[in-house]
């Protein structure tokens, strides 16, 4: 109240001074009668409060004290924080980036040099030579086993590739050692000139007590397994390239050295025998013990083998050629005599590849 009646005080002084009369402002202007009425309400009004005995100031009965309005909360980051965390979160997406990039890198090289394990399946071509005479019951070729090549085959290779170095020579090359635990072959040998060489089945070998001859010229099954090692190299030449699909495409080359086992089965033919009939110059129960039984020899003998394949992904085909010799000997020497017989073999391999 105060603030008005200063307020008044100058107005009048200011109109006094520019020559206007408090007629020509009107109701603009408040007089002192006002002023004074004003102020004595006021004091009017301040003495109706009731005051609290307890309190300094007069609390006006039954209001509600004003709550004061939130004040705004201001952030206490500074411009160089802000930037800062900014920087900070850069650096998590930049890392994350990295992370996502890195795991790609990985399961890339593992789709590409992953695959460590091989199946093979393959079709053959065997031929057996005999190393010396291999003597046999048949007139021809002088008396002497001819060379037997097979009119088909199948084997079966299972192994594994273990890198000698961590990591490809700049993802390219990578030098390996093979360990074949599985090659199993099955070879089948026609009879020779298609059956119409007959033999004697009652012609025995040199000396006394040796046994039948061997019908080396009868239809013959033979069954191989073995295991092989040795070193490998595989060259994936695109792998710097940027279309990812030539990053698979790989070339391996491979010497193994193995020892083999095998199981020649001779497959019993009469019609083949040109002795059916019954003669007094052999021993006709002996004969007939071997001509039931069954015609089997068992051989060995260190085997070498050199190839190459070409793969993508997890499919593949590649060829092989695999030479050594074999030593034979007849299961039922009582029966066929205890010789051994020695045999080249060549064997040429074409196989798909599934890479594990």
């Amino acid at each position: 109240m105060k603030k008005k009646l200063i307020l008044s005080a100058v107005c009048l002084m200011v109109m006094n001074a520019f020559g206007q009369t408090q007629d020509e402002i009107g109701d603009n202007v408040v007089s002192a009668a006002q002023i004074t009425d004003s102020i004595t309400t006021s004091a009017d009004e301040k003495a109706a409060v009731p005051v609290n005995e307890n309190l300094t100031t007069p609390v006006a009965e039954n209001t509600v004290a004003p709550v004061a309005p939130p004040q705004p909360q201001y952030s206490t980051t500074s411009v160089k924080e802000d930037t800062t965390q900014i920087t900070t979160i850069n650096d998590i997406i930049q890392m994350q980036q990295e992370v996502t990039n890195m795991n790609f890198r990985d399961s890339h090289y593992r789709s590409v040099w992953g695959r460590k394990s091989y199946l093979n399946l393959s079709y053959n071509t065997t031929t057996l030579t005999p190393d010396g005479v291999v003597p046999t019951g048949v007139a021809y070729n002088g008396g002497k086993a001819p060379e037997f090549k097979s009119n088909w085959g199948v084997s079966l290779q299972v192994g594994r590739s273990y890198a000698l170095h961590k990591r490809p020579i700049s993802n390219i090359l990578q030098f390996n050692f093979d360990y074949t635990f599985i090659d199993l072959n099955v070879n089948h040998f026609k009879a020779e000139n298609d059956g119409k060489d007959l033999y004697d089945s009652r012609a025995v070998l040199p000396g006394t007590d040796k046994g039948f001859y061997t019908p080396w010229n009868l239809e013959k099954y033979d069954f191989n397994y073995g295991m092989s090692v040795g070193p490998s190299i595989t060259v994936a030449p695109f792998t710097l390239t940027r279309y990812a699909g030539l990053h698979h495409l790989k070339f391996n080359a491979y010497f193994h050295i193995g020892y083999h086992a095998a199981l020649l089965y001779i497959k019993k033919n009469d019609k083949a025998d040109v002795n059916q009939e019954e003669a007094v110059d052999y021993d006709k129960d002996r004969h007939d013990n071997m001509d039931k039984g069954p015609k089997l020899d068992f051989g060995h003998g260190l085997i070498t083998s050199f190839g190459f394949s070409m793969t993508w992904k997890a499919i593949g085909i590649g060829y092989e050629h695999r030479s050594g010799k074999l030593n034979y000997k007849p299961i039922d020497d009582d029966q066929f005599g205890d010789d051994k017989y020695k045999f080249k073999s060549s064997t040429n391999r074409v196989f798909i590849q599934f890479r594990m």
